[in-house]
């Protein structure tokens, strides 16, 4: 049996040349991660990623999880979740100990990818597709003077780019402010390329229905998080009154935490993050989860090629909701702010073409990490 004999945390941090924010107020002016490093007694290294704060992370795998895994199966991957899980769920079943977890669980499947010498999504059930439609993630706002012309002007450079479809952020404060930006991008991409619309959770219920029906107009694809992710009731109301798909979960954590929001459907796409709601072994679950009740899983993305591959492993093995003779398999999101870490981090970078990602198809997440990133962006 190759036990585990070593797991190591990377607390990565690189700056950002133009910073940006969204809805949410703060300015983005770094981009980091925790990477999380498990070796086994036969030299097998896999990797992981958490979503979040990274030295917080990098706590809780320390001083909670590691010891608990060091000596045991790689294989035993979710014999180990449930084990830390309810080691932690006194004092955390959300948030950043659930991140943490996450990022075990990645690289544990990374693991046992490489010793048996297929992809990950080989292991979880086989490829319902072998390459997904990326959407490009950004219009952020950058220059307060300019939002809506930096937006148009972006918007066109990823059409340029080859993407078929962008999500955009709003939350400028005004409905109409909004929709003149949406507006603005709409007109600029032409009507063959999907949009969706991003809040970032910052409108009440009323605002949020006055919201939906101006995109409902102007051909949005979803609405993301459009009120505070506490509210579930909010959520219910805002999706029954809308035609539009409402979106949202990022922000929620394991099948429990997804139980109720797919139960009583209050929203019509659930995104859990591979890297932040439990890992591949739990958002397989919470898939499943949504599956059962006619409600789309579209994960949210964001963070290191680590978290991209093992995105598209998961999406990969995501079967078509509903099925059908020509279905709308779910997209990746491939978010486009600047991130060396995406970019630099794999000695083969992922990336799309004509708005198409091939999944990965080498043993465990198929990528192979440059170390010399990690040490030059390493701050612990």
């Amino acid at each position: 049996m190759d036990q585990i004999k070593k797991v190591t945390c990377h607390v990565v941090s690189a700056p950002i040349a133009r910073p940006f924010t969204s809805s949410r107020g703060w300015i983005y002016k770094t981009r980091g991660s925790c990477l999380v490093e498990i070796e086994t007694a036969d030299g097998v290294v896999g990797w992981g990623e958490c979503y979040g704060p990274a030295q917080v992370a990098k706590a809780y795998i320390e001083s909670q999880y590691a010891a608990r895994i060091i000596d045991r199966d790689p294989f035993d991957v979710e014999v180990i979740w449930e084990d830390l899980y309810n080691r932690i769920k006194d004092y955390g079943n959300k948030g950043m100990s659930i991140s943490a977890l996450s990022g075990i669980d990645i690289a544990l499947w990374d693991i046992i990818g490489k010793k048996c010498g297929q992809p990950i999504h080989k292991l979880i059930g086989g490829a319902h597709r072998t390459s997904v439609t990326a959407y490009a993630t950004g219009l952020y706002f950058i220059d307060m003077d300019r939002v809506v012309e930096e937006a148009v002007e972006e918007a066109a450079d990823y059409v340029r780019d080859g993407f078929t479809a962008i999500k955009m952020k709003i939350g400028l404060g005004s409905i109409k402010a909004d929709i003149e930006r949406v507006a603005a991008v709409r007109k600029a991409i032409g009507d063959g390329v999907r949009l969706m619309v991003d809040a970032n959770h910052c409108l009440s219920v009323p605002a949020a229905i006055r919201m939906g029906r101006e995109l409902e107009r102007l051909d949005v694809e979803w609405f993301e998080e459009p009120i505070s992710p506490e509210d579930l009731d909010g959520y219910v109301e805002v999706t029954r009154a809308l035609d539009i798909a409402v979106a949202g979960g990022e922000n929620e954590f394991t099948r429990w935490g997804f139980r109720d929001i797919v139960a009583r459907k209050a929203m019509d796409i659930v995104q859990p993050d591979v890297c932040a709601a439990g890992g591949i072994s739990e958002c397989r679950k919470i898939a499943a989860l949504a599956n059962a009740h006619g409600v789309e899983c579209v994960p949210h993305a964001w963070g290191s090629v680590i978290g991209i591959a093992a995105t598209l492993h998961f999406l990969a093995a995501l079967p078509d909701q509903p099925p059908s003779f020509r279905p709308t398999p779910p997209m990746f999101e491939f978010e486009q702010c600047e991130n060396p870490f995406r970019d630099e981090l794999s000695t083969t970078p992922i990336t799309q073409h004509k708005g198409v990602i091939a999944v990965p198809d080498g043993p465990g997440l198929g990528i192979e990490i440059e170390r010399r990133v990690i040490e030059k962006y390493r701050i612990a």
